[in-house]
């Protein structure tokens, strides 16, 4: 069988300006690509809005002058901008492009509200859809598209992603060797990660008589961050949404145990471990889910390394794509375009 063509069209992938961001769309198409031949449209959008309605051009255009099989768009609203062109469609969905941005006040902003009717039109446009979590797939408003849409977390990069050696990394770092160190990752902007809960949490922790330091790791290099997995006792998330946050994966396959609130798919990583716990959002009973991960070692992460290996990750993408060029070469129709949800 020929290899695969593929136009990987997306709105978050490393720069040199932010190496971090959109680097699991990086190593998804990387492994993706030791057995199809990718193609990157980077759509830099984050600056100017605007220039989605200029993707919609440019990824017809590269569509039109290239040879591809498949447009593979991450993301909603880059698979909104890839439904107006005629190949076979994938589009990745990854948590707030269905689920929406809160607001801070119980509901949604306004441009996130937009986001996701323009991911729900994607949805019906597309001809085949993956899933980062089942709360994304439960997300998408319309039964069709649910009934084709497949949960496909994103790999990780076990070769990099590991147990290794947490006092050399500590060494590296800097760091004491009796110091206690809980993970808390964050960006500019990020509000929906609840940095203020975090800190509370530890708060109400040092009250206890545990001491130990919050280190919030923001725009780090992604060949540093298994250093910061290994160096650490714990990872914290707090976020008030999400949809299958990979930095939950990374820290459970360097061993790293985690305490998070129910959200996203977290649970289901959770599961796998051994020492890590859920949380409600409450501080207090947060710091009481630290205290108890802190009297203890590292976790075991060998069942999450064998389920998001990049390997096995790129084999499930790889079938989505033979499935949708099928789809369309046996004659399905896309929905109309008139049908928003």
């Amino acid at each position: 069988m020929s290899r695969i063509k593929v136009l990987a069209v997306t709105n978050a992938y490393p720069t040199a300006r932010d190496p971090q961001f959109g680097v699991f769309v990086a190593s998804q198409m990387e492994s993706v690509g030791l057995e199809a031949d990718v193609t990157i449209q980077f759509l830099d959008c984050t600056r100017a809005r605007w220039k989605y309605a200029a993707g919609i051009w440019r990824v017809r255009q590269a569509v039109r002058h290239g040879d591809y099989d498949v447009v593979h768009a991450h993301y909603g609203l880059t698979g909104f901008v890839a439904s107006f062109q005629p190949l076979p469609l994938v589009v990745s969905f990854c948590g707030d492009d269905l689920l929406g941005t809160p607001d801070g006040r119980g509901g949604l902003t306004a441009k996130s509200r937009l986001a996701r009717r323009l991911s729900h039109y994607a949805a019906g446009r597309a001809d085949g859809i993956v899933c980062k979590s089942q709360g994304l797939r439960d997300a998408l408003p319309v039964e069709s598209d649910r009934q084709r849409a497949l949960v496909i977390p994103n790999g990780v990069d076990t070769r990099v992603f590991n147990p290794g050696d947490p006092a050399a990394a500590r060494r590296r770092l800097g760091l004491e060797p009796d110091e206690k160190v809980v993970l808390f990752a964050f960006s500019r902007g990020q509000r929906v990660k609840r940095l203020d809960i975090a800190q509370a949490a530890i708060e109400r922790l040092a009250g206890r008589g545990v001491r130990a330091r919050l280190s919030v790791i923001r725009e780090i290099a992604p060949q540093a961050m298994p250093d910061h997995y290994r160096a650490a006792d714990c990872l914290l998330l707090t976020s008030d949404s999400e949809g299958s946050p990979n930095v939950v994966k990374e820290a459970l396959c360097c061993d790293l145990p985690v305490v998070s609130v129910d959200v996203g798919d977290v649970r289901r990583w959770l599961a796998l471990a051994s020492r890590s716990r859920l949380s409600s959002r409450h501080p207090d009973e947060l710091a009481s889910a630290l205290a108890d991960v802190l009297a203890g070692g590292r976790d075991d992460g060998s069942r999450v390394r064998a389920e998001v290996g990049l390997a096995g990750i790129a084999q499930r993408i790889l079938e989505v794509y033979r499935v949708a060029i099928a789809r369309r070469g046996a004659g399905r129709e896309r929905r109309p375009a008139v049908e928003v949800a």
